[in-house]
C-alpha cells in the first residue's frame, strides 16, 4: 500500500513519513523514527534521533552522507562522544573533520597524553 501511495501521492507519503517519525520520537522510539525521517528526506531529524538514541554508527553514517556544511555541525558532537568514552583517536578524527582541532589538543592535554 505504501509503495502504491508513493507512486500516486509521493508528496503526501513524504509528509506522512515525517509525521510518523515525529510521533515515534514523541514516544521515545528514536530507532524507529530514524528510518521514517530518512524516508521523508529529513536528515537532520534523523541525525538528532540517532544522537538521542546513542546510535553512533548510524549518526556517522547519516552525517557522512550530508553536504559538508551540514556534516561539519555534527562532527564535534560525534567527537565529544568518542572523547567521553575514551576512544581518543576516533575523537581526534572527528574534531579534525569538524575543523576544531583545538578540541583534540585540549582532549589530549586533559588526559595527559600530549
Amino acid at each position: 500500500a505504501v509503495e502504491l501511495a508513493r507512486f500516486v501521492f509521493p508528496k503526501e507519503v513524504i509528509s506522512l513519513e515525517e509525521e510518523w517519525g515525529d510521533f515515534l520520537a514523541s514516544q521515545q522510539q528514536m530507532d524507529a523514527a530514524i528510518s521514517h525521517y530518512i524516508e521523508a528526506g529529513k536528515s537532520i531529524k534523523a541525525i538528532e534521533a540517532a544522537i538521542q538514541s546513542r546510535q553512533w554508527s548510524k549518526v556517522i553514517q547519516i552525517v557522512e552522507a550530508q553536504e559538508e556544511s551540514i556534516a561539519k555541525k555534527y562532527y564535534k558532537v560525534i567527537a565529544d562522544h568518542y572523547s567521553h568514552v575514551g576512544e581518543y583517536a576516533h575523537a581526534e578524527r572527528f574534531y579534525t573533520r569538524g575543523e576544531t582541532p583545538e578540541h583534540a589538543v585540549e582532549m589530549y592535554i586533559s588526559q595527559n597524553e600530549w
